[in-house]
């Protein structure tokens, strides 16, 4: 197993309108990217016929969150793990949606909304060990 803390390792802090991709390269977390629900296109699929805009437009957000996650195993990027950060909801539809090869990568989850914390505030709700984590293979 190889441990790893030189920004391999992608932290996915998202709500239902919000997801931040950052890295923690030496003991500093940066932001890599961020995507907001707002103009967002979505294609939630079948849902009951009693689920509301707002639950659609959040369940479509967190699928297409998860699809950026699919995106970056499948395209053979350099990406070692993930740890994901989201209110138990999202976690829930961001998981469901993960494709296998994804899902094997994710090291760990936390049910935590952390989405308006600053990026340099960040690092000390991960519990990030000292070496980094352990990754997956």
């Amino acid at each position: 197993m190889t441990e790893e803390r030189d920004g391999l390792v992608v932290y996915v802090v998202a709500d239902g309108g919000k997801v931040r991709f950052l890295h923690d390269a030496q003991g500093e977390m940066r932001d890599v990217s961020d995507v907001k629900a707002e103009g967002h296109e979505d294609t939630p699929g079948k849902l009951p016929p009693e689920t509301s805009p707002r639950t659609a437009a959040k369940e479509g957000f967190a699928r297409n969150v998860a699809d950026r996650i699919n995106a970056m195993v499948a395209h053979g990027g350099k990406v070692a793990g993930f740890v994901i950060a989201a209110p138990a909801p999202v976690m829930h539809d961001i998981r469901a949606h993960l494709s296998k090869p994804a899902e094997a990568k994710v090291i760990k989850t936390l049910i935590k909304d952390l989405t308006n914390i600053p990026a340099h505030e960040l690092h000390g709700h991960f519990d990030i060990p000292a070496t980094g984590w352990v990754l997956p293979g």
